[in-house]
Protein backbone atom coordinates (compact mmCIF):
# COMPACT_ATOMS: atom_id res chain seq x y z
CA UNK A 1 0.00 0.00 0.00
CA UNK A 2 2.88 2.36 0.68
CA UNK A 3 3.69 2.72 -3.02
CA UNK A 4 0.12 3.82 -3.74
CA UNK A 5 -0.24 6.23 -0.82
CA UNK A 6 2.92 8.05 -1.83
CA UNK A 7 1.10 9.29 -4.91
CA UNK A 8 -2.27 10.11 -3.38
CA UNK A 9 -1.74 13.83 -2.92
CA UNK A 10 -1.07 14.60 -6.55
CA UNK A 11 -4.45 14.80 -8.27
CA UNK A 12 -7.61 12.74 -8.53
CA UNK A 13 -5.45 10.22 -10.39
CA UNK A 14 -2.00 8.65 -10.07
CA UNK A 15 0.63 10.30 -12.26
CA UNK A 16 1.74 7.49 -14.58
CA UNK A 17 3.24 7.47 -18.08
CA UNK A 18 0.95 4.73 -19.38
CA UNK A 19 -2.80 4.73 -18.78
CA UNK A 20 -4.86 1.71 -19.73
CA UNK A 21 -7.73 2.35 -22.12
CA UNK A 22 -10.79 3.33 -20.14
CA UNK A 23 -14.41 2.59 -21.04
CA UNK A 24 -16.64 5.46 -22.03
CA UNK A 25 -17.41 7.50 -18.92
CA UNK A 26 -21.01 7.19 -17.76
CA UNK A 27 -20.71 9.86 -15.07
CA UNK A 28 -19.28 13.40 -15.37
CA UNK A 29 -16.93 12.70 -12.46
CA UNK A 30 -15.42 9.79 -14.40
CA UNK A 31 -14.88 12.04 -17.41
CA UNK A 32 -13.15 14.57 -15.16
CA UNK A 33 -10.99 11.81 -13.70
CA UNK A 34 -9.84 10.78 -17.15
CA UNK A 35 -9.07 14.41 -17.98
CA UNK A 36 -7.06 14.68 -14.76
CA UNK A 37 -5.05 11.61 -15.74
CA UNK A 38 -4.36 12.94 -19.23
CA UNK A 39 -3.26 16.34 -17.92
CA UNK A 40 -0.91 14.88 -15.32
CA UNK A 41 0.54 12.53 -17.94
CA UNK A 42 1.46 15.50 -20.09
CA UNK A 43 3.25 17.14 -17.19
CA UNK A 44 5.03 13.94 -16.13
CA UNK A 45 6.19 13.29 -19.71
CA UNK A 46 7.43 16.81 -20.35
CA UNK A 47 11.20 16.40 -20.67
CA UNK A 48 11.71 20.15 -20.70
CA UNK A 49 10.68 20.34 -17.04
CA UNK A 50 12.82 19.52 -14.03
CA UNK A 51 11.48 17.49 -11.11
CA UNK A 52 10.57 20.51 -8.98
CA UNK A 53 8.90 22.20 -11.94
CA UNK A 54 6.76 19.12 -12.52
CA UNK A 55 5.81 18.98 -8.85
CA UNK A 56 4.77 22.63 -8.81
CA UNK A 57 2.77 22.35 -12.03
CA UNK A 58 0.95 19.27 -10.77
CA UNK A 59 0.34 20.94 -7.41
CA UNK A 60 -1.10 24.01 -9.12
CA UNK A 61 -3.37 21.84 -11.24
CA UNK A 62 -4.43 19.71 -8.27
CA UNK A 63 -5.45 22.76 -6.24
CA UNK A 64 -8.58 23.03 -8.38
CA UNK A 65 -9.69 19.49 -7.63
CA UNK A 66 -8.58 18.76 -4.05
CA UNK A 67 -10.53 20.23 -1.14
CA UNK A 68 -7.67 20.59 1.34
CA UNK A 69 -9.92 22.25 3.92
CA UNK A 70 -12.37 19.36 3.99
CA UNK A 71 -9.59 16.76 3.89
CA UNK A 72 -7.92 18.48 6.86
CA UNK A 73 -11.15 18.68 8.86
CA UNK A 74 -11.90 15.00 8.26
CA UNK A 75 -8.32 13.97 9.05
CA UNK A 76 -8.47 15.76 12.43
CA UNK A 77 -12.03 14.68 13.25
CA UNK A 78 -13.97 16.02 16.25
CA UNK A 79 -11.07 18.10 17.66
CA UNK A 80 -11.28 20.32 14.54
CA UNK A 81 -13.95 22.30 16.44
CA UNK A 82 -11.29 23.32 18.96
CA UNK A 83 -9.20 25.05 16.28
CA UNK A 84 -9.47 28.81 15.91
CA UNK A 85 -9.91 30.20 12.37
CA UNK A 86 -6.20 31.12 12.31
CA UNK A 87 -5.18 27.67 13.52
CA UNK A 88 -7.33 26.05 10.84
CA UNK A 89 -5.68 28.13 8.14
CA UNK A 90 -2.20 27.32 9.43
CA UNK A 91 -3.03 23.62 9.78
CA UNK A 92 -4.41 23.35 6.24
CA UNK A 93 -1.33 24.99 4.73
CA UNK A 94 1.07 22.94 6.84
CA UNK A 95 -0.76 19.66 6.12
CA UNK A 96 -0.76 20.34 2.39
CA UNK A 97 2.94 21.28 2.37
CA UNK A 98 3.86 18.20 4.41
CA UNK A 99 2.01 15.83 2.10
CA UNK A 100 3.66 17.37 -0.94
CA UNK A 101 7.12 17.19 0.60
CA UNK A 102 6.65 13.59 1.79
CA UNK A 103 5.04 12.09 -1.27
CA UNK A 104 5.87 14.01 -4.42
CA UNK A 105 9.33 12.74 -5.30
CA UNK A 106 8.57 9.07 -4.67
CA UNK A 107 5.30 9.45 -6.58
CA UNK A 108 7.03 10.76 -9.68
CA UNK A 109 9.66 8.04 -9.46
CA UNK A 110 7.03 5.32 -9.05
CA UNK A 111 5.10 6.71 -12.00
CA UNK A 112 7.67 5.28 -14.38
CA UNK A 113 6.58 1.69 -13.80
CA UNK A 114 2.86 1.84 -13.03
CA UNK A 115 -0.36 1.80 -15.01
CA UNK A 116 -3.71 3.27 -14.00
CA UNK A 117 -7.18 3.02 -15.45
CA UNK A 118 -10.56 4.49 -14.58
CA UNK A 119 -12.97 1.68 -13.70
CA UNK A 120 -16.55 1.69 -15.01
CA UNK A 121 -18.23 1.45 -11.61
CA UNK A 122 -19.34 4.39 -9.45
CA UNK A 123 -21.13 4.79 -6.12
CA UNK A 124 -23.34 7.78 -5.32
CA UNK A 125 -23.57 8.02 -1.49
CA UNK A 126 -25.58 11.25 -1.51
CA UNK A 127 -26.78 14.22 -3.51
CA UNK A 128 -23.90 15.71 -5.46
CA UNK A 129 -21.47 13.07 -4.14
CA UNK A 130 -19.85 10.26 -6.07
CA UNK A 131 -17.10 7.68 -5.57
CA UNK A 132 -14.95 7.13 -8.66
CA UNK A 133 -12.73 4.06 -8.83
CA UNK A 134 -9.38 3.53 -10.51
CA UNK A 135 -7.10 0.53 -10.67
CA UNK A 136 -3.35 0.89 -10.18
CA UNK A 137 -1.07 -1.85 -11.46
CA UNK A 138 2.59 -1.83 -10.47
CA UNK A 139 5.49 -3.19 -12.49
CA UNK A 140 5.65 -6.16 -10.11
CA UNK A 141 2.08 -7.10 -10.99
CA UNK A 142 0.34 -5.90 -7.82
CA UNK A 143 -3.08 -4.33 -8.23
CA UNK A 144 -4.71 -1.73 -6.01
CA UNK A 145 -8.18 -0.26 -6.20
CA UNK A 146 -8.04 3.46 -5.48
CA UNK A 147 -11.40 5.09 -4.77
CA UNK A 148 -11.77 8.87 -4.87
CA UNK A 149 -14.66 10.38 -2.92
CA UNK A 150 -15.83 13.58 -4.60
CA UNK A 151 -18.58 16.15 -4.30
CA UNK A 152 -19.86 18.51 -6.95
CA UNK A 153 -18.83 22.15 -6.62
CA UNK A 154 -20.09 24.18 -9.54
CA UNK A 155 -18.75 22.66 -12.75
CA UNK A 156 -16.12 20.47 -11.09
CA UNK A 157 -15.94 17.55 -8.67
CA UNK A 158 -13.62 18.00 -5.69
CA UNK A 159 -11.84 15.19 -3.85
CA UNK A 160 -12.43 15.06 -0.10
CA UNK A 161 -11.09 11.57 0.69
CA UNK A 162 -9.17 8.73 -0.92
CA UNK A 163 -9.34 5.02 -0.15
CA UNK A 164 -6.79 2.39 -1.19
CA UNK A 165 -8.19 -1.14 -1.09
CA UNK A 166 -10.74 0.12 1.42
CA UNK A 167 -8.29 1.96 3.69
CA UNK A 168 -9.18 5.64 4.09
CA UNK A 169 -6.41 8.25 4.01
CA UNK A 170 -8.17 10.61 6.42
CA UNK A 171 -8.98 7.82 8.88
CA UNK A 172 -5.35 6.71 9.07
CA UNK A 173 -4.16 10.26 9.68
CA UNK A 174 -6.90 10.87 12.26
CA UNK A 175 -5.32 8.47 14.74
CA UNK A 176 -1.99 10.27 14.49
CA UNK A 177 -3.53 13.71 14.89
CA UNK A 178 -5.63 12.54 17.85
CA UNK A 179 -2.56 11.40 19.74
CA UNK A 180 -0.61 14.54 18.87
CA UNK A 181 -3.40 16.84 20.04
CA UNK A 182 -3.48 15.04 23.39
CA UNK A 183 0.30 15.30 23.75
CA UNK A 184 1.07 18.73 22.29
CA UNK A 185 -2.18 20.62 21.82
CA UNK A 186 -3.37 22.29 18.62
CA UNK A 187 -0.36 24.61 18.23
CA UNK A 188 1.96 21.69 18.85
CA UNK A 189 0.32 19.70 16.05
CA UNK A 190 0.72 22.62 13.65
CA UNK A 191 4.37 23.00 14.64
CA UNK A 192 4.93 19.28 14.06
CA UNK A 193 3.39 19.52 10.62
CA UNK A 194 5.46 22.57 9.71
CA UNK A 195 8.56 20.64 10.75
CA UNK A 196 7.27 17.71 8.65
CA UNK A 197 7.63 15.51 11.71
CA UNK A 198 4.47 13.48 11.19
CA UNK A 199 4.99 9.83 10.37
CA UNK A 200 4.39 8.84 6.76
CA UNK A 201 1.21 6.85 6.20
CA UNK A 202 2.01 3.21 5.42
Amino acid sequence: MKSVLTAMWLVPAIAVPYAAAAPAASHPAQAQMQQNIDTVLQIARDKSLGEQQKIRKIESYADRYLDYQRISAMAVGAPWKQFSPQQKTEFIEAFKDMMIAMYSRSALMGAQDAKVSVLPKTVTPGSGKVDVFTELRTASGKRYEVAYQLYQSGSVYKVYNIRVDGTSLVTVYRSQFGELIKQKGVDGVIATLKAKGLKKVH
